[in-house]
Parts: structure tokens; sequence; C-alpha cells
């Protein structure tokens, strides 16, 4: 493990600890703790989060950008070829020659957008892989064992809450018997 992951795990565990140990509710298995200190705990976690978990965000703002960028430069490229059809279409010495070449610079245009357009989405299926392989490793090494934690640490929860109702249980049906628990007085008649 890692600083990061034992860091994870010890603020995790402070946070059980939180929990187990925080006063109960009379008559209920409700806990009361201090939401401070709880708030405090969670914001010490995601601060301690895999960096491979933080760059997914930064991850879809870029591919945001790309796109953006790609469709601003066709935009633009758009323009400048109207603007010329536009110009050489006012000078009807050489109209011919003006049709030809803005529908070549148009041409060129929209085939530079489309190369912009499939190579943004070439280097954002990258990101991706990329970003897919870090989230497997991320929860192989840290997600599953916490899973596994958890899973383990309820069940032995679980495990302690049937004993204690199984103690009520045996407890209420002596009393139900008249069989006095150690150290109650028996009623008097």
């Amino acid at each position: 493990m890692n600083d990061d992951s034992i860091k994870l795990m010890s603020l995790l565990e402070e946070l059980e600890d939180l929990i187990t140990s925080s006063s109960k509710m009379p008559f209920s298995e409700k806990g009361i703790i201090d939401l401070d200190v709880a708030q405090k705990i969670i914001e010490d976690i995601r601060a301690n989060l895999p960096r491979d978990i933080q760059q997914a965000r930064w991850l879809d703002q870029e591919r945001d950008r790309i796109i953006s960028d790609a469709k601003r430069e066709y935009n633009r490229m758009i323009n400048e070829a109207k603007e010329q059809v536009e110009y050489l279409v006012n000078n009807n010495n050489i109209y011919k020659d003006a049709q030809k070449r803005a529908d070549a610079i148009l041409k060129e245009a929209e085939n530079h957008a489309n190369y912009m357009k499939y190579r943004s989405y070439e280097y954002i299926d990258q990101l991706l892989y990329d970003m897919q392989t870090d989230i497997a490793g991320v929860s192989g090494s840290y997600i599953q064992p916490m899973t596994e934690y958890f899973n383990q640490m309820f069940a032995n929860i679980n495990a302690k809450v049937n004993q204690n109702r199984q103690e009520m249980k045996t407890l209420a049906e002596r009393v139900r018997l008249g069989d006095q628990p150690a150290g109650e007085p028996a009623e008097e008649e």
C-alpha cells in the first residue's frame, strides 16, 4: 500500500471509530455523532482520493475543449471561404476562377475540420482508454480491499447485534418463566 492508501484507510478507520463509539439513543440502535468531526473526516477522504479519479473530471473538460476548438476552427475556415467567394463573385472578370477557388477552399476547410474532429476523437479515445486502465488498477488496489474491509466490518457488527438480540431474548424468556437473572431481586408477592 502506498501513503495515499494508508492515509485513506486510516481516515476510514477514524470514521468507523466515530460511528462505533458514538453515544447510543435510549431504546434504539441509533447513535449520536459529532457532525463537524464526521464532515472533516469525509473532506479528508475526498482530498486523499487517488489522482486517477480526480483526472477523470479533467479528461471530460479536455474533451469538450478540444471539440469546441475544432468547431471554432471549422466555422472560421467556412466564414473565410464564404468571404473569399463573395469577394470573387463581386469581381466579374474572374468569376469562374473564383468559384473554383472558393469550392476548393470550402472543400479544404471541410476536410481539415473533419480531420481535426477525427484526431480529437482519436485523442479522447486514447485518454479514455488510459483512464479505463488506471481505474481498473485503482479498483484492484483500493476499491476491492475497501469493499472487503467494509463487508467484514458490517458482518462483525451484524454478528454482534445478533448476539445482543439473542441475549435479550434469553433474558426475556427467563423473566417470563420467573427465573430472575443474577443480580436482580425477585419480585415480592
